[in-house]
């Protein structure tokens, strides 16, 4: 499967910001996507976990930089924000908040 996180801006959000770059950062965040291949299991109740499937040439820590949570499953834990999502946490990768997300067939 894939997992796509969708509606990127930046984290931490800058706090010291005109309204006007607020509005620009707001009409950008549609266009920024990060993709991840190889995703076999997504699960979200009190963490985010994402499991990948079993492929030598693809380390997904070093993709996202997220932690591992069990690494001989190669299941990742992923960092969320309340405060940076909208009706519920933001998924983070590196500096970037990502507020929405589709899990595909590939």
């Amino acid at each position: 499967m894939r997992l796509i996180l969708t509606n990127g801006y930046p984290f931490p959000f800058p706090s010291d910001i005109t309204e006007a770059e607020k509005e620009a950062i707001a009409d950008a965040a549609s266009s920024r996507t990060f993709e991840i291949n190889g995703v076999v299991h997504f699960e979200w109740k009190h963490t985010v976990t994402v499991q990948f499937g079993e492929d030598d040439d693809f380390d997904p820590q070093a993709l996202t930089g997220w932690a591992w949570w069990d690494e001989c499953s190669r299941i990742l834990e992923a960092p969320t924000s309340a405060p940076d999502g909208y009706d519920h946490p933001a998924i983070i990768v590196g500096d970037t908040a990502y507020c929405g997300f589709m899990l595909l067939e590939e």
